[in-house]
């Protein structure tokens, strides 16, 4: 059987017990923090993260991981008796991340960097499914294969608590800020992978009936799906996880795999605190 490992990066939103519980690589990404540089998840947590934002009342930046990061942990691949690597990148319109993973070369070490289009664990997922085939057996050829034929069956959907964060990141409009945060404006937010861009699919009024378009969008992504995975996160807002939880928990049940994550800071770091909301991955 070949011996193929999976790499991916930290805007994966794999954090690091659930990488080593399912052997798989981790390259940390970068967040800047008053020009003082920290390795995302490895070097400063979530949590620390957003307390840091709160505090100080400001975004910080984010640059992607060194060659030399890169370089090193390609290495060590290679010296954990590993003769391939499936590569499993944020999306390339989102990052310079998928063009430093096609930068490095190791020899004796064959690689393929899958451009996941998404970001969060929707680009995750792929990287956990990628394992699971190798487990199973499947050739560097075949998982790659069945790696795009995936590549339209994960789906993000998400809100803001606010828009002040957002809107300083010149994401959209300062007016649409204002409005939305004095209309309690929810917008649901997706990730259009034939693009590798956000797409902005419905705006409710209010948190229940936020909740309520979540489920009927899960259901209906789901319709006629027996297998499948299923995630809900949040970025610094802990207490949307329980209604999250509640407002999903037969879909929940019923998934093969299911996964509460915190959003890294490599990715909170355009969003700020407050962003919340629901991912899954169609297996059959």
């Amino acid at each position: 059987m070949e011996k193929i490992a999976i790499l991916t990066d930290t805007a994966s939103d794999i954090d690091i017990e659930l990488a080593e519980s399912l052997g798989i690589y981790l390259l940390s990404l970068y967040v800047n923090l008053d020009s003082k540089y920290f390795k995302d998840r490895k070097e400063i947590s979530p949590e620390k993260f957003y307390d840091w934002v709160i505090e100080n009342n400001k975004l910080p930046k984010t640059s992607a991981a060194s060659p030399l990061d890169l370089t090193e942990i390609l290495e060590q691949i290679k010296d954990d008796g590993y003769e391939k690597v499936i590569i499993v990148s944020l999306g390339s319109k989102f990052s310079s991340t998928y063009n430093l993973f096609n930068m490095i070369k190791i020899d004796g070490l064959q690689s393929f960097v899958f451009d996941t289009s998404n970001l969060t664990l929707s680009e995750g997922v792929f990287a956990i499914y990628a394992k699971e085939l190798v487990d199973e057996g499947y050739s560097f050829e075949q998982i790659i294969d069945k790696l795009e034929e995936k590549k339209r069956d994960s789906k993000v959907f998400f809100t803001l608590k606010n828009f002040r964060y957002i809107v300083e990141g010149g994401r959209v409009p300062r007016t649409f800020g204002k409005i939305g945060n004095a209309l309690s404006v929810k917008p649901i937010i997706s990730i259009n992978p034939e693009e590798c861009s956000f797409k902005l699919l419905k705006i409710t009024r209010g948190e229940k009936k936020l909740l309520n378009e979540f489920k009927k969008i899960a259901l209906n992504e789901l319709e006629n799906v027996k297998d499948y995975y299923f995630y809900i996160g949040h970025g610094g807002y802990e207490e949307s996880l329980e209604k999250l939880e509640e407002t999903f928990k037969d879909i929940i049940a019923n998934a093969r795999k299911y996964y509460p994550i915190q959003i890294s800071p490599t990715l909170g770091a355009n969003t700020g605190p407050g962003l919340f909301g629901f991912g899954l991955f169609k297996l059959d």
